[in-house]
């Protein structure tokens, strides 16, 4: 099963290609549960249109996507964040299928298996399997036919042909491939809805010659800015029947898709006591004691050591600054330590050091071995011809390319005795110790090795050094001393009332009125913290004070208030609402006292205004950000439309006042083309449409997430 092995060697981390791929496939949640009493009301991860999606169909795809994962990242394991990851991936991919598979019925959009064949094996290839590991050529990064073939070639061995073990693989690779087609039928389905889109964009003359001539027309302007942020807000007064009006004039920018909740939190971590540090100290001791008396500081790190002993010689610079400082004016058997580095207690002994190359660039080819005898002898007899081979005079990366093509003749590059410990003293020693240009064969466990070392770097001082690292980690007691603690501070009296000034006179650093939101990973980016947020969104009583245990701390949370996804109550958003009245407010304030003052130049402007003038170029209509303002559309206006040397203003803008005069104003030397001026139009409108229509249709169709019960 060379070829499997190929695959899977190729195959490498596929979440971010197939996420930038599929655009809108990114970020995640949820786990499981749901009531066989009330299926019909409780078990739905979410809704489309109406249509649910049960706990069972959506496991069974983040299943789906771990295996993928893990298949193809080589890993038994996922971490947190990668689950995350998937769960959201997950979520997003199918409510996009079902959004398209709605579309799709409507307007008579279909893929094809005809379709699927050619963008697989045709002459469109899906951009989709041009992206995938498996499928391009590791040297050159460029798809390669020849791998997808050998991937269906593999796929479609007869399973009567194979060990268990492979047919295993093979089923695998056969539900990877379903997996990977269905997101290629997606994919497609998705860029013909998108050029139906893109189709209904029409561009005419007028629009197109006006846009180029306002691009070509650039301006060089002077401005002063009274920036809103210098005005105290004590000035103006924003009443609360103007807040009111406001937002029931503009509810529909109020909306939440997701339910929000507030609460008020405090952390309190579980670092190593005293008595955590003076147990290890202790042992520290003990390990000095024996370090000094070992003739084989293996067994002592062994017994003591977080990290295991390593028989090789370093140079300095892969020491730390402690480890240098020491073996500087050391001399062999001496020691150092037990001394306290941060959270570890550190012990050294100088077993040896050597005036020799730090590094070898190597070439080698490896065999291995069965653990048979009769096989084994077959094997070094094959690795004896070859060895006579070199020996004899053909080069050693001519020889190694005819065994195997892709082992770039043996090269293994520039490596260090630490590089290569992991295969034994011996072969260090061999390796080191040989002549450059000279070869040699080495049998290590399981493999016989022919190797030749082609350079040696200049010698330089090298060290063996035995490290008995003991790092101080927190103890059950400890752990139970913090929990007791917090148990002590939840049985306060009154303690959901007063959570914040109980938690402050404790010494807790309070974080209160936090906001969470039913799909976030995370309070606050802390690991491990997505169950604060399932149970918050879970939890029918406000005020109620719980503790989480996380890894190596403890998060003690009230719950403030859940808000329902749909349009935000008055209440969350009238600060907001009230900071923008203001702004307004400051904005009249500001120009109807300029405008009073009758001022003639712009620098009377800057003082009154207490501010300089400044001075932009190269501005016209269609410039998004202007330098040092971002974007201000009345600077634009200004710069295709104001008589030159002309005061305008003052003016409300996005950050302040202004006062502009246009300096110059220059035509671009760019010739009209319409045909690519409408097409440049033309795309710029059809990508936002595009990309704001399944927004749109997520909206429409009613897209219900209810993801926060499971998990």
């Amino acid at each position: 099963m060379a070829t499997l092995q190929k695959i899977r060697n190729k195959a490498g981390l596929l979440i971010a290609v197939i996420g930038i791929a599929l655009l809108a496939f990114i970020l995640g949640d949820l786990l499981t549960s749901g009531s066989t009493l009330f299926r019909k009301y409780q078990d739905k991860v979410f809704e489309v249109s109406g249509k649910v999606i049960s706990t069972e169909e959506y496991f069974n795809r983040v299943t789906e996507w771990e295996n993928f994962q893990k298949l193809m990242s080589g890993e038994s394991s996922l971490d947190e964040n990668i689950s995350l990851q998937i769960k959201e991936l997950v979520f997003q991919q199918m409510v996009r299928e079902r959004i398209l598979d709605n579309q799709a019925e409507k307007l008579g959009l279909t893929v094809s298996k005809e379709e699927i064949n050619d963008l697989v094996h045709g002459e469109n290839i899906s951009p989709l399997l041009m992206q995938l590991p498996l499928f391009v050529d590791p040297k050159t990064g460029i798809y390669d036919r020849e791998a997808l073939a050998n991937f269906f070639m593999a796929i479609n061995t007869p399973v009567e042909t194979l060990r268990p073990e492979e047919r295993a693989l093979v089923e695998q690779y056969k539900s990877l491939w379903l997996f990977i087609e269905n997101l290629v039928k997606y994919q497609r389905l998705e860029e013909k809805y998108r050029t139906l889109l893109a189709s209904a964009v029409m561009v005419n003359d007028m629009e197109a010659e006006t846009s180029f001539d306002l691009s070509q027309r650039n301006a060089d302007l002077t401005y002063v800015v009274q920036n809103y942020y210098t005005i105290p807000d004590t000035l103006v007064t924003v009443e609360e029947s103007e807040i009111k009006a406001f937002y029931e004039k503009h509810k529909k920018n109020f909306k939440l898709n997701s339910p929000i909740a507030k609460i008020t939190y405090f952390i309190r971590e579980i670092t190593p006591s005293d008595e955590d540090f003076a147990e290890i100290e202790a042992q520290a001791m003990e390990a000095a004691e024996k370090l000094a008396e070992s003739t084989n500081p293996a067994v002592v790190a062994s017994e003591y050591s977080a990290t295991p002993y390593q028989d090789v010689y370093v140079a300095a610079d892969v020491l730390t600054e402690s480890q240098l400082s020491f073996v500087s004016s050391a001399n062999i058997g001496d020691m150092y330590g037990p001394v306290r580095e941060g959270n570890s207690f550190q012990i050294y002994k100088l077993i040896d050091k050597i005036f020799a190359p730090d590094s070898v660039r190597l070439r080698m080819m490896v065999v291995p071995t069965s653990g048979i005898s009769e096989q084994d002898s077959l094997v070094r007899n094959f690795v004896d011809s070859v060895f006579t081979v070199i020996k004899s005079g053909k080069p050693f990366a001519q020889v190694a390319n005819e065994l195997n093509p892709q082992s770039n003749g043996g090269d293994v590059g520039w490596v260090r005795e630490i590089d290569i410990a992991s295969a034994g003293k011996d072969f260090v020693q061999t390796v080191f110790s040989l002549p450059v240009g000279e070869v040699t064969k080495i049998s290590v466990p399981g493999q016989y090795i022919i190797v030749q070392v082609e350079e040696k770097t200049k010698p330089v001082t090298k060290y063996k050094l035995a490290v008995i690292n003991m790092p101080v980690v927190v103890s059950e007691r400890t752990s139970n001393n913090v929990d007791n603690e917090l148990n002590q501070f939840l049985s306060l009296p009154d303690v959901n009332k007063k959570f914040t000034e109980l938690a402050t006179e404790k010494g807790y650093a309070v974080v209160p009125n936090f906001t969470i939101s039913s799909t976030d990973f995370s309070v606050a980016q802390i690991p491990g913290s997505r169950q604060v947020i399932q149970w918050a969104f879970n939890e029918k009583e406000k005020g109620v004070v719980r503790k989480f245990d996380l890894t190596n701390l403890r998060i003690v949370v009230r719950l403030d208030d859940v808000i329902s996804a749909g349009i935000a109550p008055l209440s969350e958003v009238a600060t907001a609402i009230r900071g923008q009245l203001m702004r307004d407010k400051k904005a009249e304030k500001v120009i109807s006292e300029l405008s009073a003052k009758n001022l003639t130049s712009l620098f009377d402007y800057a003082e009154s205004m207490n501010a300089r003038p400044d001075t932009v170029r190269f501005v016209n209509f269609n410039t998004r950000n202007i330098a040092g303002l971002g974007f201000e559309p009345i600077l634009n206006a200004y710069s295709a439309f104001a008589p030159l040397n002309e005061l305008m203003g003052p003016a409300k803008g996005n950050m302040g006042v202004f006062v502009v005069n246009v300096n110059d104003r220059t035509q671009g030397t760019e010739t009209y083309d319409p045909k690519v001026q409408k097409k440049t139009i033309h795309g710029e409108i059809a990508y936002r449409l595009q990309m704001q229509s399944l927004e749109v249709l997520k909206d429409k169709l009613s897209v219900k997430d209810y993801r926060y019960r499971f998990y």
